[in-house]
């Protein structure tokens, strides 16, 4: 629930900051219809409002390039937008109003003092919070050293690039618990085995697994061979890519895309809760 809260006071916030940019505008919304007419290869803008006897009249604007069109289109979009944004303020409030807390704490101070020596669990979720303490168990680490540069994801756990670090925090804000770096030794028909580390190891409510790699060094051909061996010893796991196995990478620059991590991270929390 607070991860939810937070998200609401963050929005009121970000609409409050956006309404006080719009403030100048509160009351100059102005009043008529924007008509368009061509004549030849020009337009030309008028504005049609309602005279003082109730009948409409039309006065001329310019061009569309002309400040007095352009005025008149940026104010009305202006009090629309701001309209909009009181609205979605307003109503984001009522929400926190009638919202109720149902943490632990929360829910037991509303019940009557006889109920708190009773009542000695939280009753969450058992299946959740069976996955939880399977990601923060022991288990076996990739040991290869860390780079120079220290990075950590906002619960503490160190990471080896950006990327990883944008995947450990957007995980974590939807609630899905991970191994990160985790040894799984694999074998295939042929009785080798292979112990390889992906970045993020997920144990769903179905217990279905799925694993996630972001690639920082492509450019790197030896990091990429070895990169594509590491897909054959998945397969023979039942990791498939697209499928259970999700991998997203840098560019040749070293840019890291986040809008490729969170749409990676959307579908793993289809797959994680199963809706």
């Amino acid at each position: 629930m607070n991860g939810f809260t937070e998200q609401i006071l963050t929005e009121q916030r970000r609409l409050q900051r956006l309404i006080d940019l719009t403030s100048p505008f509160e009351n100059t919304s102005p009043e008529g219809v924007l008509l368009l007419q061509k004549r030849g290869d020009n337009t030309y803008c008028y504005l049609r409002q309602r005279g003082k006897g109730r009948k409409p009249h039309k006065s001329y604007l310019g061009k569309p390039d002309s400040e007095a069109a352009r005025d008149f289109v940026r104010e009305r979009f202006v009090a629309e937008k701001r309209s909009r944004l009181l609205q979605n303020q307003g109503l984001l409030s009522e929400l926190m109003a009638k919202y109720q807390d149902y943490s632990y704490g929360a829910v037991m101070d509303s019940l009557p003092q006889s109920f708190r020596g009773i009542a000695l669990e939280d009753f969450n979720d058992k299946r959740y919070e069976e996955l939880k303490r399977w990601a923060n168990a022991d288990f076996p680490r990739n040991t290869a050293p860390f780079p120079d540069s220290e990075i950590y994801a906002q619960n503490g756990e160190r990471v080896r690039s950006k990327g990883e670090c944008l995947y450990a925090n957007t995980l974590l804000d939807a609630g899905i618990p991970f191994r990160y770096d985790s040894i799984l030794t694999i074998a295939d028909d042929y009785g080798n085995t292979k112990n390889v580390s992906p970045d993020f190891h997920i144990r769903c409510f179905d217990y279905s697994h799925v694993i996630i790699e972001h690639l920082g060094r492509l450019f790197d051909k030896g990091y990429a061979i070895n990169f594509g061996e590491k897909c054959y010893w998945y397969l023979q796991a039942g990791f498939i890519l697209g499928r259970n196995f999700f991998v997203t990478s840098d560019d040749l620059h070293g840019g890291t895309d986040s809008r490729a991590i969170h749409r990676v991270v959307a579908e793993v929390q289809r797959q994680f809760f199963g809706y």
